[in-house]
């Protein structure tokens, strides 16, 4: 987490934004970025305000080369106010995150707190658990890549057996195929990404022995054989998150995993009502 006061000149204010994308580059994963930037970013967030100037527009493009989620501000709509009749007020303040971090906690907002003794008015970051709900059956489209599936659907339609009425059958056997599916993707392969950690600890493991000695013919075959079985899972993670995401138009197999997962996430919390 890296905590900002920004000057209120515009010229120094630049050299902060510089310094601030030094400060990411040093390391990877989640960050959270918030504090006083003495700028806002709209015309909307500051009264008395018709137009964006050059500076804000900078801001703005910041915030995006440097990819941070700038999630609207909840409980008001300024963060400084001066004057005991507010004359001046603006969103000055703001906290922002990585998309990093927005996979790594759910349903992450901004809260704007009451202003006791300060011109600023506190701002709380907050996340939360999504209720979990019953899920839905869901045809994976991974299933289509592994080997005998057709033939494994085949025998097990052909392997129920209900009597009734025509529309009965059918529907027996669904719920019948459903479960069988469910069942067989579990015991088979279980979670995918879990099953990939499990191939890329399998592979430490051979360069952990290859530092100390050479790997024996055997040894050799195993760790392809585990190379291969580890992009078969990352493969089929891949079709699975794109499914989830319904980008359709990203070609399938392009390395977009962690794109897919983003789109996924962004539709699970614009689905998402936290209150009415």
């Amino acid at each position: 987490m890296t905590g900002v006061y920004a000057p209120t000149c515009n010229l120094e204010r630049q050299e902060v934004w510089w310094e601030i994308g030094a400060v990411r580059s040093l390391f990877t994963g989640p960050w959270v970025l918030g504090g006083d930037f003495n700028i806002v970013r709209y015309a909307s967030e500051k009264r008395n305000c018709s137009r964006t100037s050059v500076y804000m527009n900078d801001f703005s493009d910041v915030i995006e080369d440097m990819e941070l989620i700038d999630p609207p501000l909840e409980g008001g709509n300024y963060t400084w106010a001066r004057g005991s009749n507010l004359e001046a007020v603006s969103r000055i303040d703001r906290i922002m995150y990585s998309s990093e971090w927005g996979e790594s906690f759910c349903n992450v907002k901004q809260e704007l707190l009451p202003r006791v003794c300060s011109d600023h008015a506190p701002i709380a970051l907050k996340s939360g658990r999504w209720s979990h709900t019953k899920s839905y059956f869901k045809f994976e489209g991974w299933w289509l890549e592994t080997e005998g599936f057709y033939e494994r659907i085949k025998d097990w339609w052909t392997s129920f057996e209900f009597e009734g009425r025509p529309d009965f059958i059918l529907a027996s056997k669904l719920k019948a195929m459903k479960t069988k599916l469910k069942d067989w993707s579990v015991s088979t392969y279980g979670n995918l990404e879990k099953r990939k950690k499990e191939m890329l600890n399998r592979v430490h493991e051979f360069d952990n022995i290859q530092q100390s000695r050479h790997l024996t013919e055997e040894e050799t075959l195993q760790k392809a054989s585990v190379v291969k079985e580890f992009e078969e899972y990352a493969k089929k993670e891949e079709i699975a998150w794109r499914q989830r995401s319904r980008t359709l138009w990203i070609k399938q197999g392009d390395k977009n995993t962690k794109f897919f997962q983003r789109m996924a996430n962004a539709h699970k919390r614009f689905n998402h009502i936290d209150k009415l």
